[in-house]
């Protein structure tokens, strides 16, 4: 109870010295339209929440995010799985994990708008950039796990359907989670960016872009605040659904 009251203290800490930049920021600007005062961004945060148009534009990228996230977490996950097994495919995949991670995400934009077309280039990107976090959390997760354990299995049968399911995943769900965690955080600022370049219809990019094209921004920063929001309930459904499991039992 202590260290709950104690890391709230400091979270609100934190958030009282964020907001406090921000006014400092404000007042060094002096200029409303490049830089709005934070109660402002944040008075036009809550009224976009009061706009059903918002919500339908929230719901159209967090299609879009999950789509990209369950697709790239397959993928990473059976090359992952294979990986393990078969050492010539971990060779064979290194050099694509390591352009894929290397390669800035402007230049994949542009590569893939220009060879997809704005409409279809979101999802491509997004799974682009997160499909290799995702295989290598799965390589990782799954070469730490204890070898006498692995070794029980590999008498058992090996990997098997329901092995893989009942034990290997779950002894590698620590590296899966942080995997999760990070493909939502970094698949948001990928989405929104994809979706501010390629003006993507019922997005919040788009919203973003056509707010900073009318010098709107404190619609600009509310935009950003729901985003983040986003961000935050994403990365804690997991979380929670894993407590709640473990106070069932």
């Amino acid at each position: 109870m202590k260290n709950s009251i104690y890391k709230g203290l400091v979270y609100t800490l934190s958030l009282g010295v964020f907001l406090l930049f921000l006014y400092l920021v404000y007042w060094q600007t002096d200029n409303d339209i490049l830089f709005p005062a934070p109660h402002d961004s944040i008075s036009t945060f809550f009224n976009l929440l009061g706009k059903a148009n918002t919500y339908l534009v929230i719901l159209a990228s967090l299609g879009r995010l999950i789509l990209a996230i369950i697709i790239s977490f397959l993928v990473g996950g059976i090359l992952g799985i294979l990986a393990v097994r078969f050492s010539f495919l971990e060779l064979f995949l290194k050099p694509w994990i390591t352009i894929f991670r290397s390669v800035p995400l402007a230049s994949i934009i542009v590569i893939i708008m220009v060879l997809l077309g704005l409409n279809n280039s979101i999802y491509l990107i997004v799974m682009l950039v997160l499909a290799p976090i995702s295989y290598e959390s799965f390589l990782n997760g799954l070469k730490s796990l204890d070898r006498y354990q692995m070794m029980a299995l590999r008498l058992d049968g090996g990997y098997t359907f329901k092995s893989l399911f009942k034990v290997v995943l779950p002894l590698a769900y620590p590296f899966i989670k942080v995997a999760f965690i990070s493909s939502v955080g970094l698949g948001i600022k990928v989405l929104i960016m994809a979706e501010f370049i390629c003006y993507t219809d019922n997005s919040i990019g788009r919203s973003i872009k056509i707010a900073a094209d009318n010098l709107e921004y404190n619609y600009v920063f509310a935009w950003t605040l729901i985003a983040l929001l986003f961000d935050l309930i994403l990365e804690g459904i997991p979380i929670i659904a894993y407590k709640l499991k473990n106070i069932k039992k």
